[in-house]
């Protein structure tokens, strides 16, 4: 290595050496800055700390190499200056090889042990084995509500400490094979969103940046320091994604808390993402206590300080740069998951109860009268649909309509009529019959009391505390719950890929008794121009009136819409065009 940096033209020698020289004392000041901010970002969200410290780090990097930069340009200038301090840095300047030659020894096992961090990565990538389908579809349901940008693969480890995901350009998340087989389903979705947020955050590469900034900054504490941070606000971050994607952020701490409590090994290498990261403390108790309060002036003015200190601090004369950092828009109460209301639903809107929910922060943007309990007609069949599935029975299984089945009124489909299952649950969400919804609640292992059974738990599991469900159809009133926990149904749902790809069809075709039928959905809106509709159910009774919900996407974001109890279907359809063309609206909201 000493032979390597005195190979080293003279000039660039000297350059790298005042680099890492001044980098001791901007490496100093830097953390100083980012101790403040972090001081003045604590009580806002994770997003805040994480670009302070992804801002600290990258300037602690880009100082040094904008020194060696600007020395190789202008090889004929004097550096250091001269001046009073010129003896004392003439005596610097006489040890800049060994300084050198010292770091680059460091930086080359730093990198070696980089290298060796990928290998592990891709060893244990070659040895994993593709996951259950159920999960795949899982993962692949995940990964479109957070906006992955690629493919994500599921594939199972043996031997595996925790969910990790590793690559970018073909992102893969590894699971435990023992967390397959014996962590809940619930849990397990909860972690495997968490993991999924960092692929929809890119945070394999930044990793692998940050892994390379502390190889070549290895010498500095406040690198050390920084990093760390940064990967515990990463977390912290993928834990708010995951959080706010499930609808129920205890979840995400019941499975952190079950994680941490299995006996598996250690993970292996910094290199990869895992849902173990961070302090599990801390990231329970973000998650179970109050939500960040708004974001505000603060935050964003430290990061802008921090960004032009560190210039300044290097380039006096040199233009001002500036952090952008993404906004993280306000959540509410840590009971419903959701925020304040912004704006008052439309007056001409005539559902007693609505809702309209940011899908993406969890933020409502409308609400009228959304807690109060009240019948929610066949949104029920969302809960029967979710149950159904969660049992992985067999689609192609054929059923039969019996008279039970029949009696439950609203149902096209005749005493001994037969279908496969994957048709009885189209006919029960696109066409909201009550006789295929009572069949699949029948054929449940078990029968109509381990439906109920089932049915309950999946109530608990979603945190749905003031929703009451007594029968697959919602025919009966007793079948009730408020539009926030209809919201939370909706989120739900839409994790099932069955279940949003029929309800978001025009129509569909079935084959009941071995002739084929088509179905239209009882949403109208539903493919028509302007309406971009990723879930979709409607309800009607006497008791609960006509019921609507839908994730939508709309002014640039997605949206969970309730509308409970209003006059008409007509009136139902012109109140979600009085609320999508409120959204429609430039940031009306």
């Amino acid at each position: 290595m000493m032979t390597m940096t005195f190979a080293l033209p003279p000039t660039l020698t000297a350059a790298i050496g005042w680099a890492l020289l001044s980098t001791l004392w901007q490496g100093l000041a830097i953390g100083l800055l980012a101790a403040l901010s972090l001081r003045m970002a604590r009580p806002h969200s994770a997003r805040w700390r994480y670009a302070i410290c992804c801002a600290s780090l990258l300037a602690c990097a880009a100082l040094p190499l904008w020194q060696v930069l600007a020395a190789m340009l202008a090889p004929d200038a004097d550096w250091p200056a001269p001046g009073p301090a010129a003896a004392w840095q003439l005596q610097l300047a006489s040890h800049l090889q060994a300084i050198v030659a010292a770091w680059s020894l460091g930086a080359a096992l730093m990198l070696a042990r980089l290298v060796a961090g990928l290998a592990w990565v891709g060893r244990l990538r070659a040895a994993a084995l593709p996951a259950p389908p159920r999960w795949q579809a899982a993962v692949d349901a995940l990964a479109l509500r957070l906006g992955a940008p690629r493919k994500l693969v599921l594939l199972s480890v043996e031997r595996l400490a925790t969910p990790l995901t590793v690559g970018w350009w073909r992102p893969v998340v590894l699971v435990p094979a023992a967390l397959l087989a014996g962590m809940p389903a619930p849990l397990l979705e909860a972690l495997l969103a968490h993991e999924i947020a960092h692929v929809a955050r890119r945070d394999y590469l930044v990793n692998l940046i940050q892994a390379c900034i502390e190889a070549l900054l290895f010498f500095h504490p406040v690198v050390w320091w920084l990093s760390a941070r940064l990967r515990a606000e990463r977390e912290l971050v993928a834990d708010e994604l995951a959080a706010t994607v499930i609808g129920d952020p205890r979840r995400l701490a019941r499975a952190l808390q079950s994680l941490d409590s299995t006996s598996f090994a250690a993970a292996g290498a910094p290199l990869v993402v895992s849902a173990r990261g961070g302090s599990l403390l801390r990231r329970v108790e973000a998650l179970v206590a109050q939500p960040p309060r708004a974001a505000s002036w603060k935050p964003a003015l430290a990061v802008t300080l921090l960004s032009g200190a560190a210039l300044l601090a290097q380039w006096p004369q040199g233009p001002a740069a500036t952090d952008e950092v993404a906004r993280w828009p306000s959540t509410g109460s840590a009971a419903t998951g959701v925020s304040t209301l912004v704006l008052p639903v439309p007056a001409e809107v005539s559902a007693r109860h609505a809702l309209v929910l940011d899908e993406a922060t969890g933020q409502v943007l409308m609400a009228r009268d959304a807690d109060s309990v009240v019948p929610i007609a066949s949104l029920t069949k969302l809960m029967t649909a979710m149950v159904v599935l969660d049992a992985h029975l067999a689609p192609a299984e054929t059923l039969r309509i019996e008279a039970a089945d029949a009696r439950q009124g609203s149902s096209g489909l005749a005493v001994g009529a037969r279908m496969t299952r994957a048709n009885a649950l189209v006919l029960a969400l696109l066409a909201s019959d009550n006789g295929a919804a009572a069949a699949l609640a029948r054929t449940y292992p078990g029968g109509p009391s381990a439906f109920k059974r089932a049915l309950q738990a999946k109530i608990r599991a979603l945190g749905l505390q003031r929703t009451t469900l007594s029968e697959p159809t919602g025919v009966s009133s007793a079948n009730a719950s408020t539009a926030t926990e209809m919201a939370r149904i909706v989120a739900a749902s839409a994790h099932y890929p069955d279940i949003a790809a029929i309800t978001r069809e025009r129509g569909a075709d079935v084959v009941v008794d071995g002739r084929t039928r088509h179905l239209n959905n009882h949403n109208p809106l539903v493919g028509s121009a302007g309406w971009d509709i990723r879930l979709s159910k409607t309800g009607f009774t006497r008791a609960a009136g006509n019921c609507l919900t839908m994730s939508l996407r709309t002014g640039g974001r997605d949206v969970t819409l309730v509308l409970l109890d209003t006059a008409d279907v007509e009136r139902r359809l012109r109140d979600a065009r009085a609320i999508q063309q409120v959204l429609a609206r430039p940031r009306a909201i």
